[in-house]
């Protein structure tokens, strides 16, 4: 066979050779094709001393094993495996355990009865989805106060962050990651850090109750992704549900569910003239409700459309606020600014059509300029000029100039509110 180092060939090539050394005297030791063995080593990226010798980045994922029965110091270049899955990424930690297939490689269509290892998932040994290491004898004896004895037998029951099991070069174990509690039917998958992702459904009458199924019908589909869970005062093992609350982030996809979501604001003042929508708490159609400490929707080549059937209610404690690098156009057959709150006419009253007031200020205007000359020459049946109309023309002179001195300065009209008659 051809010295190929790289590649899915090289990998092959590799397997071929330590399968008449290493690999096949654990094999023929075990009895069989199946293998239990804890992981010594994994290929994560680049700076892997492996990571050349086994393709390179068609290796990531490759690790390196020792038989569970002959734990070693450091791992043995030949004892490898591949992830079995192409399109699923759940790599097992140093220390867990995973089963080995032997089946057959890419040169199977040359020859039939070159095969390679995989490995599937890590094995649930303490059913926890943060981490299922179990360490070899060595050391296990750092780790005695950890195990409880049980029924069913040995359970991890850590209750400090003293843990000495060696997991990772960043992965260290925490004590505060809940596992979820299921029903009946769920459907859920757990990261090994609060996230997770459930497809559940309302179970009403069930041994342990929870907040979305009341009020509403057995088998009711709902989602709930979660990134990041709440702090919860129970021992890290016992499972815990979703918090809408207090979770960090959460997307909540309902059918007939209600959510207790506490609103960030309750403003409602601006459905003064309209009916509000209906409280948040309250509703129990289908619904998206998406709940952080903060939301972004950045849509970096396009619009974001916002689109509803009956309204759309932005409310917020401080500020709503909206920047535009051009105009910014409100249509609508009623608009209210300010407030909607009172009686038309008088609390509410409308804009003035800023350029239609400036046409009839001009007349205005010239109207009084008319009066000042009239005024300003009135006299008397003996041609004495009238005291009381000079009074007024000196008046309607200097109105005059103020109102042309407005219109042509145009101060009294908005550069950014714009409306149509």
């Amino acid at each position: 066979m051809p010295d190929i180092k790289f590649g899915a060939v090289g990998l092959n090539n590799v397997v071929y050779t330590a399968q008449n050394t290493a690999i096949s005297n654990v094999v023929q030791q075990n009895g069989g094709t199946i293998l239990t063995v804890r992981i010594k080593h994994i290929i994560l990226d680049e700076n892997d001393p492996e990571f050349k010798n086994f393709g390179e980045w068609n290796g990531i994922g490759t690790i390196f094993w020792e038989p569970i029965d002959r734990p070693q110091k450091g791992y043995d270049p030949l004892l490898f495996a591949v992830p079995f899955f192409s399109n699923i990424k759940n790599y097992p930690l140093l220390n867990e355990l995973v089963y080995l297939l032997q089946l057959p490689t890419s040169n199977i269509s040359t020859n039939i009865t070159d095969n390679n290892f995989y490995y599937l998932p890590p094995l649930n040994v303490w059913n926890s989805q943060h981490h299922n290491a179990i360490p070899n004898d060595s050391q296990s004896s750092n780790q005695s106060e950890d195990y409880d004895s049980a029924f069913q037998g040995e359970v991890r029951r850590p209750e400090d962050n003293s843990s000495n099991i060696d997991l990772g070069i960043t992965f260290k174990e925490k004590l505060n990651i809940y596992p979820l509690l299921p029903y009946e039917g769920d459907i859920i998958y757990e990261g090994r850090w609060g996230n997770s992702i459930r497809f559940g459904s309302t179970v009403n009458n069930s041994y342990t109750e929870n907040e979305w199924s009341k009020n509403s019908e057995n088998g009711s589909p709902i989602t709930i992704i979660r990134n990041g869970q709440t702090e919860y005062d129970a021992d890290p093992w016992i499972p815990q549900l979703e918090d809408i609350n207090r979770d960090m982030s959460d997307i909540w996809l309902t059918s007939t569910q209600k959510l207790p979501i506490v609103p960030a604001s309750n403003l409602t003042d601006s459905y003064a003239k309209s009916k509000a929508p209906e409280d948040p708490r309250e509703y129990s159609k289908n619904q998206i409700v998406l709940n952080s400490g903060r939301l972004t929707f950045n849509a970096k080549d396009d619009a974001i459309i916002l689109g509803a059937k009956k309204t759309i209610h932005l409310t917020a404690d401080e500020s709503v606020n909206i920047d535009a690098s051009k105009y910014i156009a409100l249509t609508a057959p009623k608009v209210y600014l300010g407030s909607s709150q009172g009686i038309d006419g008088v609390d509410i009253q409308s804009v003035v059509l800023g350029e239609e007031l400036n046409y009839l200020l001009g007349d205005i205007a010239a109207f009084l300029g008319t009066l000042n000359i009239a005024f300003s020459s009135a006299t008397d049946s003996m041609g004495v000029p009238i005291a009381s109309l000079t009074a007024i023309a000196c008046d309607a002179q200097t109105l005059s100039q103020d109102i042309l001195q407005q219109i042509n300065s145009k101060s009294l009209l908005s550069k950014q509110v714009k409306t149509s008659k």
